[in-house]
């Protein structure tokens, strides 16, 4: 009995041991992951209208251009719509690129919606990054649009998705940034002044 008591002491005594061999590996790894500068293409987006329930594939790119890796160990997004493709932690090498990929499911909005990510990750000067998109999701038509025609010549020439020839596929049409500033802003601004002309006669 009093050996099982022995054997059952130094076994705590050994795990403790490891514990504490073990401890201050674990808190210099953390202390030794170095802030990283980072690019990201264009952080602030509006993208072009989408149909109410498709998928919209977000990417951001980031490039990293010091001498660290950086490390995204978290991604929270203002809705859960938006999903994350890839498992975290998502790591770019030191001068080397990789894509933050989502996808936005408009099923549950209509009308103009924004949305926020935020990175968060060893960057300089800041625990997290804020990428923020926008766009306008239209509901369905309630008619069924006439396709027969082109339905019929299409399938002669051996193409089968006549709608996407037609219309377009709406989340494939990109996204535009404020370089020249806000579309919808500049159009309000532009309807102003000519309200302001009229009204000087």
């Amino acid at each position: 009995m009093k050996i099982k008591r022995d054997i059952s002491r130094m076994r705590v005594a050994a795990i403790l041991c490891i514990g504490a061999v073990a401890l201050p590996f674990f808190s210099c790894k953390k202390k030794n992951l170095r802030e990283a500068e980072v690019v990201i293409t264009d952080p602030d987006r509006h993208y072009y209208p989408v149909i109410q329930g498709e998928i919209l594939p977000i990417n951001y790119e980031i490039e990293n251009v010091s001498d660290n890796p950086l490390v995204v160990q978290e991604i929270q997004t203002s809705c859960g719509c938006l999903v994350p493709f890839d498992d975290l932690p998502i790591m770019v090498l030191p001068n080397n690129k990789n894509t933050i990929r989502m996808a936005y499911n408009s099923i549950k909005n209509t009308g103009h919606v924004q949305h926020q990510i935020y990175l968060y990750g060893n960057f300089t000067d800041s625990a997290y990054r804020q990428l923020n998109f926008d766009t306008n999701v239209v509901p369905p038509a309630d008619y069924t649009r006439d396709y027969e025609v082109l339905y019929h010549e299409q399938m002669e020439k051996g193409n089968k998705n006549i709608q996407d020839i037609v219309d377009g596929n709406s989340v494939e049409k990109g996204y535009y940034t404020d370089e020249h500033g806000d579309l919808r802003e500049n159009t309000r601004r532009e309807r102003q002044e000519k309200v302001d002309e009229l009204l000087n006669f």
